[in-house]
């Protein structure tokens, strides 16, 4: 919390919120990341966030959101990584849903956005068992019959597929035309038959995101169901996925300010040869460096998302790159930051009552989510050699 930022009133108030809204669930979260998938003190939080409209800020004042801008949902997850990447995740998950659904007809469009105001959850359905960043070679058809389509796929790595109510259903409506062009999108209700949703996996970090296994055979939308045109599921998924990997390293980001906020506590108090651990400097160093990190990371991640919010430009090549800068950059540093937290805290730092143990693994997972950095690595690479 450093003034050189610039925040202005508002944007501190609504920082220092989410700060004490995430303080008073730690212990909920705690224990929702012991036992994992979605259980009772998993739904307490998710019920908190909604409660205190966090799920549908994204969302214009007319639909019952706060219209928040983009730098406002990374001052929120940045305040909630603090503790647990997973649901500081489920935040910008339903910002992304928000987003897709803007495509939907008006109609269509209302009608889900009342359900996700109401609390109903979504799930993002596009990656496949043998087709994860490869998307074009998607298995999952979408057949025109009569007046909508027929609907038959699995997919794999759902976030919160097994609690979600709303599906955005990614599939091949022309396999000839390929990613660009053959890809169209859906929006599906859960429960219709045909829909089958595996339990969540068990998972090294980001417990409190569960993901899970779907098989959809034979399910039948209207054409209404459609988002956008024909083809354009691959723009539309970018639109999302933009703002989700924007999401990805303002998470890596704050789960780096966590463990940095407890090592540096840590070790002011722990002495050693009669005197604070930080005043070695072997130890001193490292907090140093971490300083330094926890900085460029948030400096990097503030003004990404003032760009994104003052050009409006969520969906272009530029913001793709912007975002895969930010996403590659914090979600790297992030592992090293909670890695040498971990070492300050000595053999304390394995514990799993030990937050920073939890923070570690879910700086793990978020080099992997919503892309892996190699592939990051790759579009900025293209990009760069496009010029």
């Amino acid at each position: 919390m450093t003034n050189i930022h610039e925040l202005s009133a508002p944007e501190v108030e609504l920082q220092l919120r989410a700060r004490t809204v995430a303080d008073d669930l730690l212990p909920t979260t705690r224990e929702a990341d012991r036992v994992g998938g979605f259980s009772d003190e998993w739904q307490q939080i998710q019920k908190r966030l909604h409660d205190e409209g966090y799920l549908t800020m994204y969302l214009p004042p007319e639909d019952g959101g706060w219209a928040a801008s983009i730098t406002d949902l990374v001052l929120v997850q940045e305040q909630f990584a603090r503790h647990d990447g997973g649901f500081a995740n489920v935040i910008s998950h339903e910002a992304c849903a928000s987003t897709m659904l803007q495509f939907a007809q008006r109609e269509v469009r209302d009608h889900y956005i009342e359900r996700m105001v109401a609390g109903e959850l979504t799930a993002i359905c596009i990656s496949e068992p043998t087709v994860g960043t490869d998307i074009a070679n998607m298995g999952a058809r979408a057949a025109r019959e009569g007046y909508g389509y027929r609907l038959s796929g699995d997919k794999r790595y759902i976030s919160l597929g097994a609690a979600a109510d709303i599906l955005l259903f990614f599939a091949l409506t022309d396999p000839k035309a390929g990613l660009r062009g053959g890809i169209s999108a859906f929006v599906v209700d859960r429960h219709q038959d045909g829909i089958d949703i595996q339990p969540p996996e068990d998972t090294l970090g980001f417990r409190l995101l569960p993901h899970s296994d779907m098989t959809v055979r034979n399910v039948t939308v209207p054409e209404t169901a459609r988002l956008g045109d024909e083809g354009e599921g691959l723009r539309i998924f970018g639109e999302g996925l933009n703002l989700g990997r924007l999401g990805g390293g303002t998470q890596a980001m704050g789960l780096a300010v966590g463990a940095y906020e407890r090592a540096l506590a840590f070790a002011r108090e722990r002495e050693t040869m009669g005197r604070p651990i930080i005043k070695h400097q072997a130890i001193g160093f490292k907090l140093a460096q971490m300083e330094v990190d926890v900085e460029a990371m948030r400096s990097l991640t503030y003004a990404t998302a003032r760009w994104l919010d003052r050009t409006g430009d969520i969906g272009s090549r530029d913001a793709s790159m912007k975002v895969a800068v930010a996403k590659t950059h914090n979600t790297d540093v992030a592992l090293r930051v909670c890695g040498e937290a971990v070492q300050i805290f000595g053999a304390q730092g394995i514990w799993r009552s030990n937050d920073v143990e939890r923070l570690f693994r879910d700086a793990k997972v978020s080099q992997l989510v919503d892309g892996p950095n190699e592939l990051m690595r790759l579009r900025i690479a293209n990009t760069l050699a496009r010029g």
